[in-house]
């Protein structure tokens, strides 16, 4: 997950959460349908909150066709406790592995799915009631779109809300840009937990790739990219949990060399595939002063130089993040 590479100390918020988006698209009216969405629930060392991350998905009514649930090799009693959920409920389908990263686990949990729309939830996160029925019938309503994705509010460890004042200057920015340029700046998308999409895009941009900390950016950016495009909804339909042991918490340095990478690979897909149109220059303009401002040009120039000569823009299939040498210097340079 990738939100920002520095976060503020959360402070409370008032009870009820204010819409965080505010101008976007209203709530698409009706009913999704009868089991069009399968989710994938990587989990890892959350005993404490995959029951409720649980049933928040059960929660959501009869457009849950199946809940695939991959333990990573967890250490807690995370195993133990979703194995007592996973016989409560016959769509629940639950197994454990090995640890092997959450990119590779959600990659192993996609290709479980049966769905129309397959959507994401970390362990620690929770859905808002409806929010399946909504994303369902927002990407109904835009054929044109592949992922949809929703309003943010935010939680503490013990569940109680709190503001983020890093979210509202993201979504600040947002407003009248280009989404990538946008996203580069700051990932108001903020994790997979936000994600829902037609089951056929993977085959379309590959699976997510094996970044710790901004798989869920790289694959938000491929697919605009390859011209998917990303239907942003202003209801806030996820609750997003700020803790001790959140992925984002750990080494900035590495934190920015994945953000520089990511955005290379958009940048080079973007603009240097065979098929690509002729780039929007105000918008590469503004990029440009988002890489500056946040410190990034130094390593993002270099990286898109890699990637033209290996592997073209991707990070999934692209020999990039498998070149210690090549991905210390970045580190160096981010």
């Amino acid at each position: 997950m990738f939100g920002p590479f520095r976060r503020r100390t959360p402070v409370p918020a008032a009870a009820s959460a204010p819409n965080q988006f505010p101008g976007a698209a209203a709530t698409v009216g009706g009913a999704a349908g009868v089991a069009r969405v399968s989710v994938v629930v990587p989990l890892y060392n959350h005993a404490s909150y995959i029951g409720p991350a649980i049933e928040s998905v059960l929660g959501q009514g009869a457009v849950l066709r199946e809940l695939v649930v991959i333990d990573d090799g967890s250490t807690d009693d995370s195993a133990r406790v979703m194995a007592g959920l996973a016989a409560r409920d016959p769509r629940i389908r639950f197994r454990t592995q090995a640890n092997q990263g959450a990119h590779a686990t959600i990659n192993a949990g996609l290709r479980d799915c049966t769905g129309e729309f397959v959507a994401i939830l970390n362990s620690d996160d929770l859905y808002e009631p409806g929010r399946l029925d909504t994303l369902a019938l927002a990407l109904d309503a835009d054929p044109g779109a592949d992922i949809a994705a929703s309003g943010i509010a935010f939680m503490d460890g013990e569940g109680a809300a709190v503001a983020n004042d890093w979210y509202a200057e993201a979504m600040a920015f947002r407003a009248g840009r280009d989404m990538g340029t946008a996203l580069v700046n700051a990932n108001f998308l903020m994790t997979t937990s936000n994600f829902l999409f037609r089951r056929g895009l993977t085959a379309a941009i590959g699976d997510f790739a094996a970044l710790r900390y901004t798989h869920d950016l790289d694959f938000a950016l491929r697919a605009l990219a390859l011209g998917h495009r990303i239907a942003l909804l202003g209801e806030t339909l996820l609750r997003y949990r700020l803790h001790g042991s959140n992925t984002i918490s750990e080494d900035h340095r590495r934190v920015r060399s994945e953000w520089a990478a990511s955005t290379a690979a958009y940048l080079t897909l973007l603009w240097d595939r065979p098929d690509a149109p002729e780039p929007d220059w105000n918008a590469a303009g503004e990029m440009e002063e988002v890489l500056r401002r946040h410190e990034l040009a130094r390593a993002v120039h270099p990286c898109m130089a890699y990637l033209r000569r290996n592997g073209g823009g991707r990070l999934d299939s692209g020999p990039l993040l498998a070149d210690e040498a090549f991905r210390a210097r970045l580190v160096g340079w981010a």
